[in-house]
């Protein structure tokens, strides 16, 4: 199975927007991929934020929601979650938990314990995210499709396929309706599902999942793209394993 090349992307929904010049200094060195020095600059915001606008003004909240997101690239798992939550708490105390930075926050937590391996909590705080999602946005807003793919990534990793490949169906009714058939989370979704499919020894329907991803893939980025490539590799694969229960 540690063959297969999933496909599954973990989105953190960071809808709030930077400010002020430390942050810009942190998204510079975010596109340089030095996450160090863009957490150092943080940390320096956030220091500012709280002695100038406080505890509780929304400018804080981002600051600690990008401090959150830089620790969990770096990977410390642990003050990542830690400055998520006190993001939330201020969220709470503004009363906006049920707005999309709320959210976002619920969302980021999840991926977190996901890292984690803390499957039980990534799940109910995605389910926080998606709650808060469907009535800000509505229950086929493609920002739901997010969600419902995060959350069938932690089935699949629970290996509790049906439930995973419930919610990876989700995402891509959404997908298609809100993106069009031919967008490439629409192809990362067949993707998905094929893999599941996979892991059920569901072979001939794993093909023809991969298959529609691969026509998408290849109209989209081409045949040498790293996404098609990797789809084209997880059909061979699984070629050849259904090869081998043949005995060819």
């Amino acid at each position: 199975m540690k063959n297969l090349l999933f496909g599954l992307f973990f989105f953190g929904l960071t809808l709030l927007l930077a400010h002020g010049p430390n942050h810009n200094l942190a998204e510079e060195a975010k596109k340089r991929g030095d996450y160090k020095s863009a957490l150092k600059y943080t940390l320096k915001q956030l220091d500012e934020d709280l002695k100038t606008l406080g505890e509780n003004a929304p400018e804080t909240i981002i600051s600690y929601s990008k401090a959150g997101y830089y620790s969990e690239k770096l990977g410390e798992y642990e003050p990542a979650l830690e400055y998520n939550f006190q993001a939330l708490k201020i969220q709470k105390k503004r009363e906006n938990i049920h707005d999309s930075t709320a959210a976002s926050t619920y969302n980021n937590i999840g991926g977190i314990y996901s890292k984690l391996k803390q499957y039980d909590e990534a799940l109910k705080y995605y389910f926080k995210s998606l709650k808060i999602q469907q009535i800000v946005f509505g229950k086929e807003h493609r920002v739901a499709s997010i969600t419902y793919n995060n959350i069938a990534g932690v089935y699949r990793k629970q290996e509790k396929y049906n439930e995973a490949l419930d919610y990876y169906n989700k995402a891509l009714k959404i997908r298609k309706e809100a993106l069009g058939k031919n967008h490439y989370t629409v192809a990362l979704s067949y993707s998905n599902i094929g893999l599941i499919y996979f892991e059920q020894a569901q072979n001939k329907k794993a093909l023809n999942q991969l298959g529609k991803a691969l026509k998408i893939q290849e109209k989209k980025f081409g045949k040498e793209h790293s996404f098609t490539r990797k789809t084209q590799k997880n059909i061979e694969y699984i070629k050849k394993e259904m090869a081998k229960d043949k005995g060819v």
